[in-house]
């Protein structure tokens, strides 16, 4: 576990059993960057305590690194962290076992600011906070979707890609694959439908995928199918690692721009390979700092508009930065997330 911990950066672990509901709480923290992290909480009906446990840990390290690229003056102060509530989200989310995850959060005493993810909504986070005063992202208070905030940033990042790699920031007729419509995939095609783009998607939930293809008359693929679509980008916006050595060599596609955290089987391996098929990687936390911005403008009594004019400037600087020099995006990214930990 202490390797797990090491190799995560990440050296707090907070564990619960929730008697009530069978659920098992945990919050990982990284205290090292900064003194109390920030990260949203998700549900979902792991294989295994283990398994929760180190998803919670690989996420804290992912949501470490975006604040790492949000930088000193708009970080707030915060590291990464990350809440999983292991349980059927199904049969075992009910109000008392929020309020009870909600209390569990108010024990870290501040060091851990949560509000939404995976299987979390804005009305769960209401339950939450009867309990605690650390959620952001409240209907009634809030400065609005974290995934909504994501998605903007992420057709940021496709703008500044595109206009590196085509000459043109347009996305107008641009072929855009999008791969799981969630909170933040939904709202993507919302906007690279309204941004002119030809958008293909494909989600596992077929209620969610009808309700999308119905709504902004996109096509649909099936998940199997997504990977091998003929696109200028490839967006995942699901779960983590997908992007495994059969589905890149599936790709057929300019560049890989997403939300998702972690989506990398293999790390720079998997980046390699893309790179040999002449196919650019955005790293996941440069382009999906969205939701982490609006959360810690939040926080600090910043405007809605603050918060979007933030995370438009902080991922077109930084993916400028990354592109300089001859290295993989990933590698120079990786550089500066290592020599910006070491200066703490």
């Amino acid at each position: 576990m202490i390797d797990k911990l090491r190799k995560n950066n990440c050296n707090e672990l907070h564990i619960r059993y929730d008697a009530d509901s069978g659920c098992t709480f945990v919050i990982a923290l990284n205290t090292i960057y900064r003194n109390k992290g920030n990260g949203g909480t998700r549900m979902k009906n792991y294989s295994s305590v283990g398994e929760g446990i180190e998803d919670a840990l690989r996420l804290t390290n992912a949501m470490t690194k975006k604040c790492v690229m949000i930088g000193d003056e708009d970080n707030g102060g915060y590291s990464g962290a990350k809440g999983v509530i292991i349980g059927d989200p199904a049969t075992q989310k009910t109000p008392e076992m929020l309020r009870n995850y909600g209390r569990f959060v108010q024990s870290i005493n501040g060091r851990f600011q949560t509000g939404c993810d995976m299987n979390i909504s804005p009305s769960d986070l209401e339950y939450m906070a009867e309990e605690t005063q650390y959620v952001d992202g409240l209907p009634s208070t809030g400065l609005g979707d974290g995934g909504a905030a994501t998605a903007y940033g992420v057709v940021v990042a496709m703008k500044t890609l595109c206009e590196q790699r085509y000459g043109s920031d347009s996305l107008k007729d641009r072929v855009i694959a999008v791969q799981g419509v969630g909170s933040v995939g939904s709202d993507l095609v919302r906007r690279l439908t309204e941004e002119g783009a030809e958008v293909i998607v494909t989600d596992i939930n077929s209620d969610k995928l009808k309700s999308v293809t119905d709504q902004y008359n996109v096509k649909a693929v099936s998940p199997e199918e997504i990977y091998s679509v003929k696109c200028d980008i490839f967006s995942p916006n699901a779960c983590g690692d997908v992007l495994t050595t059969e589905n890149i060599e599936k790709l057929n596609c300019d560049l890989v721009i997403g939300s998702a955290n972690n989506p990398l089987a293999k790390d720079l391996h998997s980046v390699k390979q893309m790179q040999e098929r002449g196919i650019v990687f955005a790293p996941d936390y440069v382009v999906n700092i969205g939701a982490q911005v609006l959360a810690i403008c939040e926080v600090e009594g910043k405007s809605f508009d603050y918060a979007n004019n933030k995370i438009q400037e902080i991922i077109q600087r930084r993916l400028r930065q990354i592109s300089l020099e001859s290295s993989t995006l990933y590698e120079v990214a990786e550089r500066i997330v290592h020599q910006e930990m070491l200066r703490t």
